[in-house]
């Protein structure tokens, strides 16, 4: 896309365009990427492979049959989300009945952070379960499902350990059931552990509970993730079964080794840059974590040009890494003449008084860097389809989740519009999209707490 702005110098467009161009993916561009992303998730799911693991879980395409046996009158079960990066616990209490909407509590609260041991760290979590149920004045034994944002590696349907070969502070090799359901007996809860997945397995089990036909799930809140139902005949620990298995993908470590993503200079410096230098490529380039980065970087290069914002210009704040947040994206929707919204945002966040060109830029550098994302998303969810469409004659159920599908709308537009145009150039059928919100993890955990 070429960008023309009225009132905006020669220099200030040469800039602009040059970075719409550095940062544009074409559909050549996008079929590569799906077809790379469906053989990373097919080596995935082979032991014989050097690459990173796909991690099968333990839950049943059949978990709705269970789920819709335990909800045939009523009842009532617990979800908790633990988020290790964004360092939050939310807990949910949940009450399904048949045929009417669930009936939903929820909190959501900070991990312990200075903790010395993982004992302590999950006394803290079981602390504030107490807490949450003596609030609700929630009675009887209620079965409560918990997911983590980290790979598990089940051994049964209490979930296992979250993989040792991830760094993740105290959760590392922990046998969460274990390790909370000791913490909830000291406190003698009337509560008990029944279901430990990671969070975007949860994700898949709220879309089937909502739109039976769902096979796919993405996730997309401060990383990103897919999950996928995967024939048992195709899992050698499962095989033998009927039926499918859902597949942790972890799609966010997608692209350490790939010729397919074409990596731009401000990819590599916020790679450079970054606590993780080397992994977790895709994410990089399309999570919320990282795309405010990314734009922040584009804006500080045209500053340092001299061709935006004053020459007085405080630049202390915006010269702070991460300091711009992808939420502040949200503004590239301002379409008013002088973009009221983000003039008082750079006012406000930055101390920066912008010009009306000023913020067209900016604005401009938003969508440039979302339209990007979103599209490499879509390619990555027409890759992964392909692999869980497996023999179905009919269409792929899609469902979204996570932060990301209420903070940035055009985001999820792009991601589903690219999806079903790569889908049908490669001869497949368009994939059916929904969007869950953000909560879905949380629902299915508790959902997963009542199966079998």
């Amino acid at each position: 896309m070429t960008y023309s702005i009225i009132g905006a110098s020669e220099a200030q467009l040469n800039l602009l365009n040059e970075i719409s161009r550095e940062l544009d993916v074409d559909d050549g561009d996008l079929e590569a990427v799906a077809q790379d992303v469906l053989h990373y998730v097919n080596g995935g799911l082979d032991a014989k492979t050097q690459g990173p693991a796909s991690w099968v879980s333990y839950v049943h395409s059949d978990i709705t049959q269970d789920i819709r046996t335990a909800i045939k009158n009523e009842a009532m079960s617990l979800g908790m989300a633990i988020d290790t990066q964004a360092g939050r616990l939310r807990i949910s209490s949940i009450k399904f009945a048949s045929g009417q909407r669930d009936t939903i509590n929820k909190q959501v609260f900070f991990l312990r952070k200075d903790a010395k041991t993982a004992g302590q760290l999950f006394e803290d979590i079981a602390t504030r379960l107490a807490g949450f149920v003596n609030t609700h004045q929630l009675e009887g034994m209620l079965p409560l499902g918990v997911n983590i944002d980290r790979p598990v590696a089940e051994t049964s349907k209490l979930g296992g350990k979250v993989a040792d070969n991830v760094d993740c502070g105290l959760f590392r090799n922990v046998d969460i059931a274990q390790a909370l359901g000791a913490a909830i007996l000291k406190l003698h809860l009337p509560v008990k552990v029944t279901s430990v997945t990671n969070c975007v397995v949860s994700t898949l089990v709220t879309a089937q509970h909502r739109f039976s036909n769902t096979r796919v799930a993405l996730t997309l809140n401060h990383g990103i993730n897919a999950s996928y139902y995967e024939l048992c005949e195709n899992l050698e620990r499962f095989q033998g079964l009927a039926g499918s298995m859902a597949v942790n993908t972890e799609l966010a470590r997608y692209g350490e080794d790939s010729r397919a993503l074409k990596l731009t200079r401000w990819d590599n410096r916020l790679d450079r840059e970054s606590i993780n230098t080397g992994t977790h490529t895709f994410e990089k380039l399309v999570a919320d974590k990282y795309l405010g980065e990314i734009v922040r970087n584009l804006i500080t290069d045209f500053m340092d040009a001299q061709l935006i914002f004053s020459k007085d210009s405080d630049a202390s704040v915006m010269g702070e890494p991460y300091s711009f947040f992808t939420s502040y994206m949200a503004t590239m929707e301002d379409h008013s003449d002088d973009l009221t919204e983000l003039s008082d945002l750079l006012r406000a966040g930055f101390n920066i008084k912008a010009s009306v060109v000023d913020c067209q830029i900016v604005r401009a550098l938003c969508q440039i860097v979302t339209m990007r994302a979103a599209k490499l998303v879509g390619a990555a969810v027409a890759g992964i389809v392909c692999r869980a469409s497996g023999g179905q004659k009919d269409g792929v159920v899609v469902s979204i989740s996570g932060q990301l599908t209420e903070m940035n709308q055009p985001y999820v537009r792009c991601t589903t519009e690219t999806a079903k145009r790569l889908l049908s150039n490669m001869g497949r059928k368009e994939p059916t999209f929904n969007v869950l919100g953000e909560d879905g993890y949380t629902i299915g955990a508790a959902l997963a707490a009542l199966s079998k």
